[in-house]
């Protein structure tokens, strides 16, 4: 995947952004986050005895491979350490079970879990490495069973109707606390996050298909189209001009009436927000979700970055916590940077570089007062909240601010 280009080309959108209370002038320190960065990224680098290759760890706590947060670091390491992002993914696939699931971890002794389900976002990450490698196959050729494994699995244990994929576990797709899977039977729920992941993962095949020469190519590009139109059509509801999570569990009761219809699961979560940085949306569907949900500050926009819930919802918090991690409100690094590069997509390049950089002023203050990062921050006072020391997505800060030095006037990241 390209992210580079968006920030740089799109037209601006030329309406203001509300005030916002950061108490220095903004930019002041972009450099200084930059230079941050650069000296705190060699903390995600990592080699190990029980692996074989060298990988990704998000830092603080945290010293396992996870299989998200390799794959959003890897986005931001630059080429002169593509061995761990690389490493990253070939760890995973090495340990994909011969049914096909792929582990969500892997520990520093080579010990993976599959407790919960790898997000799928294999081929997806194999294809921007092939692309960072100048084209280069020669490594994923003995990987290519793997994925097409893990695409198999996904369809036998996470296919439902309409080509929508479920989730398997109690607990969020990372997004730990959505209150949409939280608790429930995963395999009732079909998540927007998730399925707008499979898309680009089909997607992903397709591609890989045809440049390994394998076949499936067409097959795979189907089915990417069948999901985009279901989600397109199951989960954007129109009253709210957003998109909703469904319940796509069985429908075991006897009726008199045929079921023509699918119930959505109310709840506005960042993960409502995956079809403008998957490229899901329709061009209007993108206009009215970003107008009515993305740019109010009495929802998803916070003086500090996008919030990971909705402020409008009865749920909206900003506890500190972890296991669940707390998704259901706070600004994360990984929810403010995607949904911009989403809104810069769809042609609201001013917006996604001001709302990019209210979180990279943020970051400078943490980095000044504490010299470390923190996993999320409050989203109405921008206090950092928990797990100081936390690197992981909060990276892609480093990729904007490359992005950015091709744009016309560094100024607008204010």
């Amino acid at each position: 995947m390209d992210l580079s280009g968006y920030l740089a080309t799109q037209p601006a959108d030329p309406r203001p952004l509300p005030a916002f209370p950061i108490h220095h002038r903004p930019g002041d320190d972009r450099e200084f986050v930059r230079e941050q960065l650069d000296l705190l990224l060699p903390g995600t680098l990592r080699l190990s005895p029980g692996l074989d290759h060298p990988y990704l760890a998000p830092g603080a706590i945290y010293n396992s491979l996870w299989t998200w947060d390799a794959y959003f670091i890897g986005m931001a390491v630059p080429d002169d350490h593509l061995d761990h992002v690389l490493g990253s993914l070939v760890n995973l696939l090495e340990r994909v079970t011969p049914e096909g699931r792929a582990p969500s971890l892997i520990e520093p002794s080579g010990q993976a879990s599959y407790e919960h389900m790898g997000q799928p976002i294999h081929a997806q990450w194999a294809l921007g490495l092939v692309r960072r490698l100048q084209g280069r196959v020669d490594w994923l050729r003995p990987l290519w069973g793997k994925l097409v494994a893990t695409r198999d699995w996904h369809r036998r244990e996470c296919g439902s109707r309409h080509g929508l994929f479920t989730w398997t576990d109690l607990s969020g797709s990372g997004i730990d606390n959505d209150p949409a899977i939280y608790g429930r039977r995963g395999s009732t729920v079909g998540l927007v996050d998730m399925n707008c992941f499979h898309y680009r993962e089909l997607l992903a095949m397709s591609t890989l298909s045809d440049l390994l020469g394998e076949p499936g190519a067409a097959r795979y590009r189907q089915q990417a189209t069948t999901l985009r139109a279901a989600i397109n059509s199951y989960m954007w509801d129109d009253r709210s001009q957003c998109y909703r999570h469904i319940d796509l569990s069985t429908r075991h009761r006897p009726t008199h009436q045929t079921v023509t219809w699918e119930v959505q699961l109310h709840g506005g979560t960042w993960g409502c927000l995956f079809p403008l940085w998957t490229g899901v949306a329709n061009a209007g569907q993108a206009d009215r979700l970003i107008s009515e949900h993305v740019l109010r500050p009495d929802r998803y926009l916070s003086g500090y970055g996008i919030r990971s819930m909705s402020a409008e919802e009865p749920m909206y918090n900003n506890e500190p916590m972890a296991d669940p991690s707390n998704w259901q409100g706070p600004v994360w690094g990984l929810s403010t940077f995607l949904t911009c590069y989403g809104l810069a997509r769809y042609g609201y390049r001013i917006d996604a570089i001001r709302i990019a950089g209210r979180l990279i002023d943020l970051m400078g203050a943490d980095l000044r007062a504490n010299g470390v990062l923190h996993e999320y921050y409050h989203a109405d006072t921008g206090a950092p909240l928990f797990n100081p020391g936390f690197l992981s997505w909060n990276l892609l800060a480093r990729r904007i601010l490359d992005d950015l030095e091709t744009a016309a006037d560094p100024t607008e990241l204010q």
